[in-house]
């Protein structure tokens, strides 16, 4: 749980830093790696909760004929587990910015922030853990879908750093305002803007809310 976190970090600051040598000039070194890492430990959490989410009940199909065990708690279980080692992630990044003196009282904001987060990839992983049950290629398109939401959301650059023309596609990604919301607390130590923020507790209440509507009136038919 703590290993796992501090090798997938250390390797993307490699990566970034030494290989690629990324670092935007109103950032110093420091600035950029706490940057990097907080944007990165969300994301990879909310990957794995999506892919595990979304075959939880194909890998646990006698739950669905349980008139005990609710069903709708087994995509649940997939998505906070999977979210363990992004709290992990997210203690060893804020220690971090801790050590190198980018700290501030908006750190508080980090658990509201996760919880939005874990709402928003369940209502995600409610409705496609259903359409699994039919469609077992999901799991292939899905690689392929957090590969594209790596490039599209705003981790390793800015989004300012992004022409003009291609500006619609990081913020037609919800991620991106979990990303940037979470590098502006840990790596910069300010609050969100108030519209970044309505946007994602839109985006999580209405993705849970959405997701469970469905999941209770078409789970009898699967």
């Amino acid at each position: 749980m703590v290993l796992s976190p501090l090798i997938l970090l250390s390797l993307y600051s490699v990566v970034y830093l030494v290989i690629f040598r990324v670092q935007p000039a109103s950032m110093t070194q420091h600035d950029y790696v706490l940057y990097i890492l907080s944007g990165m430990v969300p994301f990879l959490g909310f990957a794995d909760a999506l892919t595990t989410g979304s075959a939880s009940l194909s890998s646990n199909k006698a739950i669905l004929l349980n008139t005990v065990y609710p069903a709708e708690l087994v995509p649940l279980r997939a998505v906070l587990a999977s979210h363990a080692m992004t709290i992990v992630g997210l203690g060893v990044v804020v220690l971090a910015s801790l050590f190198l003196g980018s700290y501030s009282w908006a750190l508080v904001l980090l658990p509201a922030l996760l919880l939005f987060q874990v709402m928003l990839v369940l209502g995600i992983a409610w409705i496609l853990a259903l359409v699994t049950l039919l469609l077992r290629d999901i799991s292939h398109v899905l690689g392929f879908v957090t590969m594209m939401l790596l490039i599209m959301s705003p981790i390793a650059y800015t989004p300012d750093m992004v022409p003009d023309r291609l500006q619609l596609i990081v913020y037609l990604n919800p991620l991106s305002y979990f990303i940037t919301s979470f590098q502006e607390i840990v790596a910069f130590g300010r609050i969100p803007a108030i519209s970044t923020l309505g946007i994602i507790v839109c985006l999580g209440v209405s993705s849970s809310w959405l997701g469970y509507w469905v999941f209770n009136r078409v789970k009898k038919v699967f």
